[in-house]
């Protein structure tokens, strides 16, 4: 069997952004091949003809909002999922905690002023787009699609206690049925170990995200939060390194608590460094994950240690097995097909 993964972002579906960091696109394509599947992992081209993603038993197109600065993919994704959606192998990806978004922003694209508008021409393939009606008809086809019928099988990534109402409750035409949580937290998390360097300064937090949450953080904490990346073209080694300097690693929930998948969790973990989630969502896992960040930051660097170690242990009891996850992708694949 033959799987598509495209997207209409650099996380959905850039083989250089996934070289420098994990993104869930590139671990569900891992899940998939060790399922046996023959995946391709792929920037969309509009210039892809039915007759060559009719050889795909499943093509799944990563969504983001239409307004977002980092969906600059869109045009050929959109084009790509409308075909697919004609031919009947069409499947959806989402894989940033911006669900809510997606509703206003196909609203803002009703029209095809709002759509082609010039601000969007750093686009990938915008001027082949805009002067192309047959194009910009896929695209409008699409968003159509997208505003007013029933979603098709969308595949996100879970936390052990993700729930399908974290994306049903901003996406009303997306059904509990249609989504597929899946776990892609063992690979980053039994990755080879690094030797935690205890000359290190231990003397700042990272931070997966300075939101709202984050940034409360921030401020009840004496030791400094810094970005987990130091900048946007960190390649993952370096990240670990940053991250093995630090106290700990903060992932921070979104809007309403929501709690949102990150690599950064299994990351920090991988590395023997303790991680602070919103105790009352991870708690249920062992006292170990009901720690504040407060508390972990009087720890010395063993008792951090040996608390990154009990929670990666707990952690990993709650992951389901790779045959488990085999398992789920193959009979989702076998429905679809």
């Amino acid at each position: 069997m033959k799987v598509l993964i495209t997207g209409c972002t650099a996380q959905q579906a850039s083989k250089k952004h996934a070289e420098r960091t994990p993104t869930f696109s590139n671990l569900l394509g891992q899940n998939f091949k060790n399922a046996g599947v023959d995946v391709t992992f792929a920037s969309p081209q509009i210039n892809w003809e039915k007759s060559y993603l009719e050889e795909f038993d499943l093509v799944i197109v990563g969504i983001a909002p239409t307004t977002s600065i980092s969906a600059n993919k869109i045009y050929p994704a959109f084009i790509t999922a409308n075909k697919c959606r004609e031919i009947g192998n069409l499947s959806l990806l989402i894989d940033a905690p911006e669900s809510f978004k997606i509703p206003p922003s196909l609203n803002a694209w009703t029209n095809e002023a709002s759509t082609f508008k010039s601000f969007y021409d750093r686009r990938k393939s915008y001027s082949d787009v805009v002067d192309n009606p047959e194009l910009k008809a896929e695209i409008k086809s699409f968003v159509e699609y997208l505003s007013n019928e029933p979603w098709p099988t969308t595949f996100y990534p879970s936390y052990p206690w993700s729930t399908a109402d974290l994306l049903t409750k901003y996406l009303p035409n997306l059904s509990a049925e249609s989504l597929v949580g899946v776990s892609v937290d063992s690979y980053i998390l039994l990755q080879p170990e690094k030797t935690k360097n205890y000359y290190l300064s231990d003397e700042y937090w990272v931070c997966d995200s300075f939101n709202s949450s984050g940034k409360s953080y921030a401020q009840m904490l004496t030791k400094k939060v810094v970005p987990i990346k130091q900048d946007v073209w960190e390649v993952e080694s370096e990240t670990l390194t940053h991250i093995r300097g630090a106290v700990g690693t903060i992932v921070p929930t979104y809007r309403n608590n929501e709690s949102w998948w990150s690599p950064a969790l299994a990351q920090s973990l991988s590395q023997g460094v303790p991680v602070v989630h919103d105790w009352k969502i991870t708690g249920y896992m062992g006292e170990e994950w009901r720690h504040l960040a407060t508390s972990v930051e009087l720890m010395d660097t063993v008792e951090r240690t040996e608390l990154a170690f009990s929670q990666k242990q707990s952690y990993l009891d709650q992951l389901p097995s790779q045959d488990d996850i085999n398992e789920k992708l193959t009979k989702t694949l076998k429905q679809l097909a």
